[in-house]
């Protein structure tokens, strides 16, 4: 028994590790799974906000040079000439992030639309003023664009670590060893010359690629010698890019040409000039003239847009909150905390604004819940199944373990009457009996030994029809009185062999109930004489065979006044082939079979059998028989 639990311990570790390992695996999968779908999302929004400002940056981009005066020359006619035509940026933004459009002369004065350079004609009443708006406008312009370009560096470029134009997952802190690895696994598979399905996709956005397919081609159609472009920047006298970033921007000057005039147009730079503002410029080179023109924008009122734009109105908006920041700090409140939280830096030229999104659990989307509640319910499962299969195997053994040890007993119990009977008839059959005492004696434990064969013999048969079930019961409806005086007839001549007194307590006039004869008397045989066996250490030596009523049950019931049963075992004593007592150190004999054969009998004539340790002392086995009908 002792390996057979060795073996099954080591079959429940390799059931149960296995199935952890799949759990975790399978949790593992599922937050992936999560995590990729929050992702995906996240990824569509900043998408969304990429294309709205690729489409900003492309109609700044298209802008001809002469709207960023006051006054507008079409095409055909040379900028500076007197015309009634107003700049289209004269007009209120359309965009509500748009503060105003500037020009740096060459002499480095600042320019812009909202008003006319000192000594150009008004274009309309002598009193005309710009509105409030523009005059606010006007008055942000000079505080912030005339003093940052004239200190020759537009703003502090942003020195984050995430690449421009991609999205990390965000931790606790940006900066940590895991936005450095996706880092370098992003550049890893830039470089790759495969890339699989799920990779791309996760590269996906639109708007960047839209922004950078532009740009590549207008460095390719109109590429200016960077060296070239910088002496012409030089000779000009105008504003020259500081950075090595701009140096390399101005180097890529595209050339649009007109009937009459030419420009030198190199893309948009942006750049942070502080907490509030952001600028998008570009160097024009005009009639050997180098100009700086371009837009400010607000940050705080862009955030708000792209907002807007990445999240809308509905849907996404329920579950996702965007924050955004900049070189320079954040811009309005931080996300506190969240199930989800990525971050994008956005391409150039917006490459120093970034943003973030915090996104709630998503509906839908599967979560850690299920593969519990299936892990448990498997779990439960296989615990179950190995407890009835340990259960199933182990009464399997230890009934194989009883068998055994009864075959040993019933041969033991077999042997020793047969080599009395042999031993008391060899001296018999040789004369070698000096009395007749002798004789009668030897003669007596013949017969005692005879009738103690014939009870184990009979046992032995009882039992094996019980368990084939081939045992029928002719029941009789009377009276158990005469049959327990019968067998207590039967049973004293042994009992006080042993030294026991045998009495017989029958309650008068109890009612009729169906039976067997030989069955009770077996029964009757096999409860005394298992009395006499283990009540033979005990103070009473004395054994009761009682009969009486009970409602409408009659009980026939046997006690002793030995020890009892120790109560570890007394659930089990009716069970075939128990024993209490280990094989190797039992001191009485016996089958195990008596009491087992006691309920077999019991239950095929209807009645119900009880053992209990009884209140004075002693043990007591009651056999209960329902009263037949009409007694």
């Amino acid at each position: 028994m002792r390996r057979f639990r060795l073996l099954f311990l080591a079959l429940g570790v390799a059931l149960v590790v296995p199935l952890l390992l799949l759990v975790r695996r399978a949790l593992d999968s599922v937050e992936s799974e999560r995590r990729t779908r929050h992702e995906a999302v996240a990824e569509r929004v900043f998408d969304e906000m990429e294309r709205a400002l690729s489409a900003v940056l492309a109609r700044e981009e298209e802008r001809p040079f002469g709207q960023y005066g006051f006054y507008y020359a079409p095409p055909g006619q040379l900028a500076g000439q007197p015309t009634v035509a107003r700049s289209p940026l004269a007009e209120p933004p359309e965009l509500p992030f748009v503060v105003g459009y500037f020009q740096i002369d060459p002499d480095g004065s600042l320019h812009t639309p909202l008003r006319p350079r000192d000594g150009e004609p008004l274009p309309g009443p002598a009193d005309w003023q710009p509105s409030a708006r523009a005059q606010a406008a006007i008055a942000t312009l000079e505080a912030t664009i005339g003093p940052a370009f004239r200190a020759g560096a537009p703003g502090t470029r942003s020195r984050a670590a995430q690449l421009p134009g991609t999205t990390v997952p965000v931790g606790a802190d940006l900066k940590t060893p895991q936005v450095g690895r996706l880092q370098e696994e992003a550049k890893e598979k830039s470089a790759a010359s495969t890339v699989s399905a799920y990779d791309a996709l996760r590269a996906l956005n639109k708007g960047v690629e839209q922004r950078a397919a532009r740009q590549s081609k207008l460095s390719r159609e109109y590429a200016v010698d960077q060296e070239e472009a910088g002496e012409r920047a030089k000779s000009l006298g105008g504003v020259a890019s500081t950075s090595a970033d701009e140096r390399r921007r101005d180097a890529a000057i595209p050339v649009l040409t007109n009937e009459v005039e030419r420009y030198e147009l190199s893309p948009m730079v942006g750049r942070v000039l502080d907490p509030r503002h952001l600028v998008l410029s570009r160097t024009v080179v005009h009639e050997a003239r180098a100009y700086r023109q371009g837009l400010l924008l607000d940050v705080e009122q862009l955030c708000a847009w792209l907002r807007t734009q990445g999240l809308g109105s509905d849907g996404v908006a329920r579950y996702a909150t965007a924050s955004f920041s900049t070189g320079l700090g954040s811009v309005g409140s931080e996300i506190s905390s969240a199930a989800f939280v990525f971050q994008h830096r956005f391409a150039e030229p917006f490459d120093d604004l970034s943003a973030r999104v915090a996104l709630a659990a998503l509906p839908g989307v599967g979560g850690a819940t299920y593969v519990y509640a299936l892990s448990l319910l498997l779990l439960g499962t296989g615990i179950l199944g190995l407890a009835a299969l340990y259960r199933t195997v182990s009464v399997t053994v230890r009934f194989a373990e009883r068998r055994a040890n009864f075959v040993a007993a019933v041969s033991h119990e077999l042997k020793t009457p047969l080599t009395a009977i042999r031993m008391y008839g060899e001296m018999l059959r040789d004369g070698i009996v000096p009395s007749e005492d002798k004789r009668a004696e030897y003669y007596r434990h013949i017969t005692a030994e005879s009738e103690r064969l014939s009870r184990l013999i009979n046992n032995v048969l009882e039992f094996s029809q019980l368990e084939n079930d081939s045992r029928r019961m002719t029941l009789v409806v009377g009276q158990i009185g005469p049959v327990l005086e019968e067998a207590a007839t039967l049973l004293r001549p042994h009992v006080e062999r042993e030294g026991f007194e045998l009495r017989v307590d029958v309650e008068p006039g109890l009612p009729s109930v169906a039976f067997e004869r030989d069955a009770l008397l077996q029964m009757l045989f096999n409860l005394v004489d298992n009395a006499v066996k283990y009540a033979s250490e005990g103070d009473g030596k004395r054994i009761v065979l009682e009969g009486r009523r009970d409602g409408t049950a009659v009980r026939v019931a046997v006690r002793d006044g030995g020890p009892g049963v120790p109560a570890e075992h007394l659930g089990r004593i009716f069970e075939p082939f128990y024993r209490g007592e280990s094989e190797l150190t039992r001191r009485r004999k016996g089958t195990g079979l008596g009491l087992a054969l006691v309920r077999g009998l019991a239950d095929r004539m209807g009645a119900h059998v009880t053992g209990r340790n009884a209140a004075g002392g002693g043990f007591e086995v009651e056999i209960a028989f329902a009263t037949a009908p009409g007694t």
